[in-house]
């Protein structure tokens, strides 16, 4: 791991060893945060969303230099959606992740999606704001897709249950137990959600709703965060809350895996999403699964999910009256088929693109499309 900082007013990149050493646990022996050393052949990763970061650098010609080294350049990309949702983030943030995204295209060798809707989000996107790469090569920029893994028990999970565990999750099991799972965020589609099962239960439905999720965008002024304080005041609020609506915001691996275990059914409503990654963490626990219908759910899903579409209450209560229906009658969708990656698998894919195999041995075609420069 490296990070960038300034030293004598020039931006610099150093390793984080001291960083290293606390995640692993383990003693320093003296070593310090020196530059790094360069060396011809070397891959640069940048594997999370650092606008300001990445935007300096690549602007400072730093980046130009290495590249003019020998080094090669690889960015991954989660999604496209300050962009092409707008609506759903914070003022400014669509102009922030198109500076971002414009600048890592003029200094990438690679970009990397984590699921093939995005990579074609982004090749569509490139292709009609007419962005090249500014790279002195003969090489067209590559875009690839590396679905994520799924497995929680191989990525460090947290431990450690609530004293109100056992009683929560046999009361779930009892009765048509319906999950969500995503933070608190505006796109996620919690209001029509919540509007559709007040639809339900004034039908007279005896269903419940599990929302996993913490409240999100807690550092923004209140004007800033869209929608989420009026979802957390309806959800603290709700006369249904620890009856029929119950909202978890601080909860552990080990605890999720059990609600998963627990529940009938998860339900995915987020109106965006770069992977949708619950997806494939309820189908390891055989729950049927309700979601939108987005490509990259399809995707994901494939034939194991039962679709729907629209955006109010009323159209969401209807679907879901649907799936019960056919649940009840032993023909809703199963996801006990569905396939998935490892993060094994997914480290073992990125490995592949990083260094210039995955086309030969990987990749389909679906999965690396080039971007003429």
């Amino acid at each position: 791991p490296v990070y960038l900082s300034y030293a004598d007013g020039f931006l610099c990149c150093y390793y984080a060893r001291k960083f290293s050493f606390n995640l692993l646990g383990v003693p320093s022996f003296g070593l310090l945060d020196n530059a790094i050393d360069i060396n011809p052949g070397d891959i640069f990763y940048a594997a999370d969303f650092a606008p300001n970061e990445l935007i300096q650098a690549s602007r400072s010609g730093l980046f130009l230099r290495w590249h003019a080294f020998g080094m090669r350049f690889s960015v991954l990309v989660y999604d496209l959606l300050p962009i092409l949702k707008p609506g759903f983030f914070p003022i400014g943030a669509a102009e922030t992740y198109t500076a971002w995204l414009e600048e890592i295209t003029h200094f990438a060798d690679q970009l990397i999606g984590i699921s093939s809707a995005v990579a074609d989000e982004l090749r569509h996107w490139l292709k009609k704001n007419g962005i090249k790469n500014r790279l002195p090569s003969v090489q067209p920029l590559k875009i690839f897709s590396v679905p994520l893994g799924a497995d929680i028990t191989a990525s460090a999970p947290t431990a450690g249950l609530p004293a109100t565990a056992v009683q929560l999750l046999q009361q779930w099991q009892q009765t048509t137990t319906i999950l969500m799972v995503g933070t608190i965020e505006p796109r996620k589609g919690y209001w029509q959600v919540l509007e559709a099962f007040e639809r339900l239960w004034l039908q007279g439905y005896q269903i419940q709703l599990v929302i996993v999720g913490k409240e999100g965008w807690k550092p923004l002024p209140q004007n800033q965060r869209r929608t989420i304080p009026a979802i957390i005041d309806k959800l603290s609020k709700h006369p249904e809350l620890n009856k029929r609506l119950f909202w978890l915001q601080e909860v552990s691996d080990e605890y999720l895996q059990a609600i998963y275990a627990a529940c009938t059914c998860l339900l995915a409503a987020s109106e965006g999403e770069g992977f949708g990654l619950p997806l494939i963490e309820a189908a390891r626990y055989k729950l049927p699964l309700i979601a939108r219908d987005l490509p990259v759910f399809r995707e994901v899903a494939q034939q194991h999910a039962y679709y729907f579409s629209g955006l109010s209450g009323e159209e969401l209560a209807a679907a879901i009256s649907h799936w019960l229906n056919l649940y009840t009658d032993g023909k809703a969708p199963s996801s006990i088929a569905m396939q998935w990656n490892t993060w094994q698998q997914n480290a073992e894919k990125l490995v592949a693109v990083l260094t210039g195999q995955a086309l030969e041995h990987l990749c389909t075609t679906s999965e690396a499309v080039c971007l003429e420069a």
